[in-house]
């Protein structure tokens, strides 16, 4: 069974600035950080920015304010800086959710204006889990007589 769980991350990426240069700038080590080249994904995609990100401190369990709260009061003190970085790199405040039924979505007007003050646009992704019913035996499925592997089974001497 899977889970549901919350994330709020701020990530800045950029052709020019690495992550040692806003880390060097901000003064916080990044959570998460890349280099133009890495490879990531499945299919080992070929990154064309450097990255560095912060993740919210607090539970997975907790609701999107809780989450969206714990990253304001983490960057709250380098805010100005962040601010100053997103004039030369894209700055986003990252908001992922994975529920079983759709969550309620809203942003205060001070969330709106503190997004705004720190040049950051916002990204909501939001993944719905879904529980797959379980065969009530391996080898029968429904619909099927004889089992799912009947199509490679070699006739029978009444066949």
């Amino acid at each position: 069974m899977q889970r549901e769980t919350t994330n709020v991350r701020l990530r800045i990426t950029s052709p020019t600035l690495t992550a040692a240069d806003i880390e060097a700038r901000l003064g916080i080590k990044a959570d998460e950080s890349w280099k133009i080249g890495d490879r990531t994904g499945t299919f080992g995609a070929i990154l064309k920015d450097h990255g560095y990100a912060l993740d919210a401190v607090a539970l997975y369990t907790l609701k999107l304010d809780d989450h969206m709260r714990a990253m304001i009061k983490r960057i709250a003190p380098v805010a100005q800086k962040v601010g100053e970085i997103s004039g030369e790199a894209k700055v986003e405040m990252v908001c992922t959710l994975f529920c079983r039924t759709a969550p309620p979505i809203a942003f205060t007007r001070d969330d709106i204006r503190w997004l705004a003050a720190i040049g950051a646009s916002l990204d909501v992704e939001v993944g719905m889990l879904v529980e797959r019913a379980q065969p009530a035996s391996a080898e029968t499925m429904p619909g099927d007589k004889e089992g799912p592997a009947s199509v490679f089974r070699a006739p029978t001497s009444g066949s």
